[in-house]
């Protein structure tokens, strides 16, 4: 059992440097698209770009799994930007204020949900939404929940709402003061598809949209379309989560994510937009039936309290 703080103080500072030596192509990728480079010029940065994001992990590993599958989920998450950006090379993003090509560039770089242009994903939603007082509902739901049997079920909300409070953690301390927030209350999610296009974080809408969703619909119309969008985040989970996840999990996590945009579908086609408790049941019914079957595979501990935080960096 390998102690995790000695592992990650001797691989991590050299791995987030090469990381970061990474990134310089990234942004090199988006100065090109808003400058509206030479389309050779933009495709040698992004290709150089996703290269570099992709072989980061293996070249750069951590040695300890968790961290590396963290390191995955943002090169991941930066290979999508690029590959996202540069299909749009020809149509770029607007930005709303005055700016060089530089703060262009860095304000692409720096935000997901690309408030600062005429792309921006942040959803208006019909309701207000206090970010501190969700933040300690569902924290303090999550803390329940720690206390109870760790059945597949009640493990499958424990990561859930875990999501979600990271996510949270993240983003309200470094959100714009007019920022809509990044997540509904779960709670309040009436259906599957509403739950994941109106309560589920939108931090990937965009370059689902581009690589997935667009070129699918235009292929098999809009529910092709929606296939399209949730295979893009089962690649892109399942690669992320490959240093920690076991095989079959992985194949679980891929099913869950596939299982989740054919259920989205068939929810809208039987219900449109009314809700109701029957639709809310089914659902809710359906999600959950997923969630449970798939972490069972996901070496997934028993609650926060069976973490062995001393050994977490455990290979296996």
């Amino acid at each position: 059992m390998a102690e995790g703080e000695i592992i990650l103080l001797s691989t991590l500072p050299f791995t987030l440097l090469c990381l970061l030596i990474a990134v310089v192509p990234l942004y090199l990728t988006l100065y090109c698209v808003g400058i509206k480079a030479p389309s050779p010029l933009t495709f040698l940065t992004t290709t150089i770009t996703v290269f570099a994001l992709y072989l980061c992990p293996y070249l750069f590993t951590t040695n300890c799994p968790q961290a590396d599958m963290l390191l995955r989920l943002v090169c991941g998450t930066a290979i999508m930007k690029a590959l996202d950006m540069y299909f749009r090379r020809d149509h770029p993003p607007v930005i709303k204020f005055p700016a060089s090509p530089a703060v262009y560039a860095f304000y692409l770089l720096v935000e997901l949900r690309y408030e600062s242009f005429d792309i921006s994903t942040a959803r208006n939603r019909k309701y207000v939404i206090s970010d501190t007082r969700e933040y300690f509902i569902h924290l303090a739901i999550f803390c329940i929940l720690q206390l109870l049997p760790q059945v597949p079920i009640i493990k499958a909300f424990g990561v859930l709402f875990s999501i979600w409070l990271i996510w949270n953690a993240m983003n309200i301390p470094l959100k714009y003061p007019n920022s809509q927030p990044l997540f509904g209350p779960i709670y309040r999610a009436p259906s599957l598809s509403s739950f994941w296009t109106d309560t589920w974080h939108n931090a990937y809408t965009s370059p689902i949209r581009t690589l997935g969703y667009r070129p699918m619909r235009k292929l098999f119309g809009p529910a092709g379309g929606v296939v399209g969008g949730f295979a893009v985040m089962a690649v892109f989970h399942v690669w992320a989560l490959a240093p920690y996840v076991p095989a079959e999990g992985l194949v679980r996590v891929a099913v869950f994510f596939m299982a989740n945009g054919v259920g989205s579908i068939v929810d809208y086609w039987i219900w449109g937009a009314k809700d109701g408790w029957v639709r809310g049941l089914v659902n809710w019914g359906f999600e959950v039936f997923w969630a449970q079957w798939t972490v069972q595979k996901c070496d997934i501990p028993d609650g926060l309290f069976a973490i062995d935080f001393k050994n977490i960096c455990r290979v296996r």
